[in-house]
C-alpha cells in the first residue's frame, strides 16, 4: 500500500529499508545518496508517495544523459544482491503509452535491479511536469564522482530537441549557457553513433574531442567512416578514443597511392596510348599505317604552337 510523504524532506532512517549485512563504502560521493537528492525527492507532500512498483511499468526517459547505464554496474548489482536496495529512485506518474511512469533519477539501479531479474522496485512516485523532470534529473549528475563532457554535450543536444530552454539545460547539467552551444556542436559534429562507439570516455575533456573532430575534417575521415576504424575489442572507453585518434592521424600521414596510367587501343591494337599524370606515351605497331608517328607528331606540334605566348621563342 502506497505512503504519503509528508513535509519538506525525509531522513533516509525514515524509509524502511532491510539492513545492511555488511559495511560498504558509497558507489559514488553524493549522487543519489545526497541529501539534496533526498529534499528533491521527497518535497512536495502528498503529491509524492513512496511505493514498490512493478520494474515493467516504467519507460525510459527522453534524455539519455548517460551513454551506457550498464558501465561499471557490477558492483551495484552486487550490492543490492547482498545489501538490498539502499535508496528508492524517482519516476514520475505519465499518461501515455502503455507504461504508468517514467524514470527520472537511478538509471543505474533500476538496470541492476532488472539484472537481478527482481519484479519491484522501491520508488518515490511523483507527478512533475517535463521541465520539473529535466531538472530534477540534473541532481544526480551534478553530485557525480566522475563527469563525461560528451555525454554532457549528448544531453545538452537532447535537451534542445527536445524543445527545453537553455537555462533549463544549463541547470540540468551544471553549466553556463555558453559553454551548451560549444558542447551541442561537438555532439553534432561527431554524430550518435560515433559517440556512442567511443563511449564515455571520462576525463577527456573539450580539447580532446575538438581535436578529434578537427582531425577527422583534415583526414576528409566522415563520422560514419570513423565508427568503422573503433576498436570494440578495447574495452575502456578512454582508451577507445585514444586508439581512433592515433588511427585517424596515422591515416592522415600515409600518402595516397597514385592513380593507375589510363590505357587506350586505337586501330585494332596496333596503335596504343598510355596516359599518366605528367606523360603521354604512344606505341605504334609495325603493322600501323605508314607515316602515322609523322602526322601525330605534326599534331602535337601544333597543339603546342598554338599554346605560346606572342613572342615567346619558338
Amino acid at each position: 500500500m502506497a505512503r504519503s510523504v509528508f513535509g519538506t524532506g525525509v531522513s533516509p532512517e525514515d524509509v524502511p529499508e532491510r539492513p545492511a549485512r555488511v559495511k560498504r563504502k558509497p558507489i559514488i560521493k553524493g549522487g543519489a545518496a545526497s541529501d539534496k537528492y533526498i529534499r528533491a525527492a521527497t518535497q512536495g507532500g502528498a503529491d509524492r508517495t513512496y511505493q514498490d512498483i512493478d520494474v515493467d511499468q516504467i519507460q525510459d526517459s527522453r534524455i539519455r544523459d548517460r551513454i551506457d547505464v550498464n558501465e561499471d554496474l557490477d558492483s551495484l548489482v552486487d550490492s543490492i544482491r547482498e545489501n538490498g536496495q539502499q535508496i528508492p529512485i524517482l519516476v514520475r506518474v505519465i499518461q501515455n503509452g502503455d507504461k504508468a511512469y517514467e524514470i527520472v533519477v537511478g538509471r543505474r539501479r533500476l538496470a541492476a535491479t532488472r539484472r537481478l531479474g527482481r519484479p519491484r522496485i522501491k520508488a518515490f512516485v511523483s507527478r512533475m511536469d517535463d521541465r520539473e523532470a529535466f531538472v530534477a534529473q540534473g541532481i544526480e549528475n551534478s553530485a557525480r564522482l566522475e563527469t563525461s563532457y560528451i555525454e554532457r554535450a549528448r544531453a545538452a543536444a537532447q535537451g534542445l530537441e527536445a524543445g527545453y530552454e537553455q537555462k533549463d539545460i544549463a541547470e540540468f547539467l551544471s553549466i553556463s549557457r555558453t559553454l551548451i552551444n560549444f558542447m551541442v556542436k561537438s555532439y553534432q559534429a561527431l554524430g550518435e553513433d560515433l559517440v556512442l562507439a567511443i563511449g564515455p570516455a571520462r576525463g577527456v575533456g573539450r580539447r580532446n574531442w575538438d581535436k578529434l573532430i578537427g582531425e577527422l575534417e583534415r583526414t576528409g575521415i566522415s563520422p560514419k567512416a570513423a565508427v568503422n576504424l573503433v576498436d570494440p575489442e578495447i574495452e575502456d572507453s578512454v582508451a577507445r578514443f585514444h586508439a581512433l585518434m592515433r588511427t585517424v592521424q596515422e591515416s592522415g600521414k600515409r600518402k595516397a597511392p597514385a592513380p593507375a596510367p589510363s590505357q587506350q587501343e586505337f586501330l585494332g591494337g596496333r596503335v596504343s596510348t598510355q596516359r599518366k599524370p605528367r606523360q603521354i606515351m604512344v606505341k605504334v605497331g609495325k603493322d600501323a599505317p605508314p607515316g602515322l608517328l609523322d602526322q601525330i607528331e605534326a599534331q602535337i606540334s601544333a597543339v603546342l604552337k598554338s599554346h605560346e605566348a606572342p613572342g615567346e621563342d619558338r
